[in-house]
């Protein structure tokens, strides 16, 4: 039986039977009332109402990323059991909270479930019958305080625009909407651009990360988190800084992209090594990003960054990670602000980057690499 699995204690088959009904997952009689405060183990898993589940945001992003990139059968069973952790995560989670869950790791992870394969594959018929039931469920709520839990606990079961909410720019919250947009009304999400270009001057064309003394207010989250972009951590991650195999078909896929810039397969490959170079920015020492910006490593992320490959187009995760990096510094307050910029730089054209008023806040090495990335971009 599969991990997750395992943890939820469920036995997910695989039968014929499609029938959709507004059936509830069977319901776990109710824990008899006992007058002492202390059992035996095999006592206390008897009456607890409803199954322990030990869970990880990174276990999910793995199972997600084994999905996308490796699919069979186990990580296909995973994946759905990680499907139903999430489901029942946004229908217990706080109201006032969804969002700062949904700004957080939490939701990257989600967001990388909804745009990868998971929602367009066939449902066995345990899946069919929770579906159809938070459908039904859904349907009465619109309008109530659980509209917003329920959205989220059923867009992983439907594929890209097979659902549709009435009525969204009032009935999805705002900081929904775009992700929302994506998935299910491309008419909302032309509307959504059209509101958002006649908010900006004409001349701030593109994504911008500005100095604090110039950004525009924009929502902060109660808690600001580094956003998780590659799947390798710690020591492993740092081993990639003196890997000659990874360096060498990171530059590889540079140059063939300067070649061929429209070659989709590429560009999906070239996007999950950026994300895990950025991983190893956020997690490396703050007082080591010069030494580290100094070597081949660095070399590589700077023919990176001027390679223009930030202004291709982000999957909702990605775009999510970026909009975090984003706020961290354009505040300059996270305690690893400079590891944020300088991953950034790989998001943001460095023609975007303005530091006017903050250069005292930088170290004199960053300014003067931001000068010249700058320069470089502009030539290439």
């Amino acid at each position: 039986m599969p991990f997750l699995r395992r943890l939820l204690g469920r036995n997910n088959g695989h039968g014929s039977d499609h029938h959709v009904g507004a059936i509830a997952p069977p319901a776990v009689p109710a824990a008899p009332v006992v007058n002492r405060l202390v059992n035996t183990l095999a006592q206390d898993e008897e009456l607890l109402p409803v199954p322990v589940v030990a869970w990880s945001v990174r276990r999910l992003q793995a199972i997600f990323s084994q999905l996308q990139q490796a699919p069979n059968q186990q990580a296909l069973e995973d994946a759905q059991a990680a499907r139903m952790c999430f489901t029942r995560f946004w229908l217990s989670a706080p109201l006032d909270q969804l969002e700062t869950l949904y700004a957080g790791p939490i939701g990257q992870a989600y967001r990388l479930m909804l745009s990868g394969v998971l929602p367009a594959l066939p449902l066995n018929a345990d899946d069919e019958r929770w579906k159809a039931a938070l459908s039904q469920k859904l349907l009465k709520a619109f309008g109530s305080h659980e509209t917003t839990n329920l959205l989220l606990a059923v867009l992983p079961y439907y594929d890209l625009n097979a659902m549709r909410v009435a009525d969204p720019l009032r009935q999805v919250p705002e900081w929904l909407q775009r992700d929302y947009a994506e998935r299910c009304d491309p008419q909302l999400l032309d509307t959504l651009r059209q509101q958002a270009a006649s908010r900006q001057p004409a001349s701030s064309a593109g994504p911008a990360l500005l100095a604090p003394s110039e950004a525009q207010p924009a929502p902060r989250p109660s808690n600001q988190t580094l956003p998780v972009l590659g799947e390798l951590r710690g020591e492993a991650g740092m081993a990639l800084i003196q890997n000659n195999e990874f360096l060498g078909r990171m530059s590889g896929l540079i140059n063939l992209y300067a070649i061929d810039p429209g070659d989709a397969e590429l560009k999906q490959e070239l996007s999950g090594l950026r994300r895990q170079v950025a991983q190893v920015w956020l997690d490396v020492d703050t007082p080591q990003l010069e030494a580290l910006y100094r070597t081949p490593f660095g070399q590589l992320t700077q023919n990176l960054i001027a390679s223009g490959f930030c202004r291709e187009p982000l999957p909702p995760e990605e775009e999510a990670a970026r909009r975090q990096l984003g706020l961290i510094v354009s505040e300059l307050s996270h305690a690893r602000a400079l590891n944020a910029l300088v991953a950034a730089l790989m998001y943001y054209p460095p023609s975007k980057v303005n530091v006017a008023g903050v250069e005292r806040s930088l170290p004199s090495w960053l300014v003067k690499e931001l000068t010249t990335l700058k320069t470089r971009s502009a030539s290439s």
